[in-house]
Order: C-alpha cells, then sequence, then structure tokens
C-alpha cells in the first residue's frame, strides 16, 4: 500500500536502501543484476523528470552508466554514455512483453508522425542522437 504513495524518485532510493539480498530477489524476479536494475532505475528517476518538468528528452544522456552489453549483446556502440534508446530497452526488461511491444510501438508512431512534421531536419538525425540504431525507426 505504501509504494502506491511513493513517487517513482522515491520509491528508486528505497530501493537503493534495501538489503542486497532484498535487492537481489527483486532483481531475480526480472532475471537481472542487483546492480544493472538498481541503474536502470536512476535513468527512469531522471527521464521520468526531465518528461515531467517538459525538459528535451530526445538528446537525454545519463551520468548513471548502463552496461548495455548486459542487456543487448546485438548493439554496439563507441561511447560510455546512456542514451534514451538505451533505456527504453532497459525497459524490455522490466515489461512483459506485449508491454514493451506497446511501448516499442508507442515509441515508433510518435516517431512517424514527428518525421511528418519535420521540415528542416531528417528524422534520422533526432533518432541517431536517441541512440537508435538506423533500421529501428
Amino acid at each position: 500500500m505504501l509504494v502506491k504513495i511513493l513517487t517513482f524518485g522515491v520509491a528508486s532510493s528505497y530501493y537503493g536502501l534495501l538489503k542486497q539480498s532484498d535487492r537481489q530477489a527483486i532483481a531475480k524476479y526480472f532475471k537481472i543484476s542487483d546492480k544493472l536494475l538498481k541503474q536502470i532505475l536512476k535513468n527512469l528517476t531522471t527521464i521520468r523528470n526531465v518528461a515531467a518538468h517538459s525538459d528535451r528528452l530526445y538528446n537525454y544522456t545519463s551520468k548513471f552508466y548502463l552496461s548495455f552489453k548486459l542487456i543487448d549483446k546485438n548493439y554496439i556502440k563507441s561511447d560510455n554514455i546512456t542514451n534514451l534508446y538505451m533505456v527504453v530497452r532497459c525497459m524490455e526488461k522490466l515489461l512483459t512483453k506485449e508491454q514493451y511491444k506497446e511501448l516499442y510501438n508507442s515509441i515508433c508512431e510518435e516517431t512517424r508522425k514527428l518525421e511528418e512534421k519535420l521540415k528542416s531536419v531528417e528524422i534520422n538525425n533526432i533518432t541517431k542522437i536517441m541512440g537508435f540504431p538506423m533500421n529501428n525507426n
């Protein structure tokens, strides 16, 4: 019941305060490490705050580095920056397949709508800044 009244940021902070064995049990449910879940929660909290305060989200980069090789062994990136694409892919670990598919399709639809409105820049430039591979627009 307490979780229903907590903000996402507070819930994320509480996760970090749990005993390691409790954090590991929660992370095991998602089939990821405690460390990765903690980093995902920190990034999601930051993204939530950026979006809630109407700041620019498309060029999001985080100081909370995600070791992406733990998430997607096929995705190769040339820097150590956690970007929007990486956080979206992390959601694949936390959501059901149906929920993730709905999220991904929603992002694709919003990207398509944006592409129709763009006049001065190509959508590939925007998705590249977000970290999305060129073939996943």
